[in-house]
């Protein structure tokens, strides 16, 4: 099959507190710059949204079309789990193309996944390597590599997580098997992703930058004890679905634990060791 003639989704949530600028070069980077554009754009409302955001989506239906754009406005704000739930059920084709608000996907990504899922019908989910940037100069920080086979995900993800969620590509179908995203305010793609592999969903990851992701250096630091609440939840439902053993649960939450603690810089230090390993 020509993968030129497949057709596909990109699933897009927006809420007001991301910033207008972030979110128009978002959408630019997954229809304009693409060298193979998506038969759909998916963009929810999480919640009532700036004007300035509403102009953005109005000029964006009007410069590709509104065959192209399925707009979702939730009512309310609802979380991003349940907001992806409810653009998934728009979703008009099998392959999901997952985008954050404020990232920028890279001119031959879904040419190259759309290549690699039509080629590998096995494969259910498929992330990339991503390059993590500063979130307002745009500067290089570091290229987050993972496991690139199904059986090293797997055991990669025992710890955390595996696929870069703004990455992924997805059978929707496979996902909604299993009820869509868990409920989870953070990690949910963890959340899901640990659900997948419980049924047996198969996970791949190409070794190509295909994505640019606004992290800023101190992302990781500032995450303290309120983010580490939403962990502790997350650990308990993959133990609660067979994901985790009693032992993984336990070492899992003191490694956060420990790591959430501690001080700013050596947490900055820590992950730049951790994060391609």
């Amino acid at each position: 099959m020509n993968h030129r003639l497949e057709k596909f989704s990109v699933l897009i949530s927006i809420y007001k507190n991301d910033l207008p600028q972030f979110f128009e070069v978002a959408l630019r980077s997954i229809f304009h710059d693409q060298t193979l554009k998506p038969d759909q754009i998916v963009i929810v409302a999480d919640g009532e949204l700036h004007q300035t955001h509403i102009d953005i989506i109005n000029s964006f239906i009007d410069d590709v079309g509104n065959k192209i754009v399925t707009f979702v406005p939730l009512p309310r704000n609802v979380g991003l789990a349940n907001a992806l739930n409810e653009g998934l059920k728009a979703c008009r084709n099998e392959l999901v193309a997952r985008m954050d608000a404020d990232d920028i996907s890279l001119p031959h990504r879904f040419e190259k996944q759309i290549s690699f899922m039509i080629n590998n019908s096995e494969i259910d989910v498929c992330g990339s390597f991503i390059d993590e940037i500063e979130t307002v100069t745009e500067e290089f920080i570091s290229t987050r590599k993972v496991p690139l086979e199904h059986r090293e995900i797997v055991k990669f993800a025992r710890k955390r997580s595996a696929v870069s969620h703004p990455s992924v590509i997805f059978r929707k179908n496979t996902v909604l098997a299993v009820g869509g995203y868990p409920p989870f305010r953070k990690s949910q793609d963890f959340a899901l992703w640990s659900l997948l592999i419980v049924h047996n969903a198969r996970f791949a990851n190409l070794p190509d930058i295909l994505l640019k992701m606004r992290t800023g250096r101190n992302l990781m630091a500032r995450r303290g004890l309120s983010y580490l609440l939403y962990e502790y939840k997350v650990l308990y439902y993959q133990y609660k679905i067979g994901f985790i053993r009693k032992n993984e649960l336990i070492s899992n939450a003191m490694l956060r634990t420990f790591f959430r603690i501690m001080p700013s810089k050596l947490k900055e230090l820590m992950y730049s060791i951790v994060r391609n390993r």
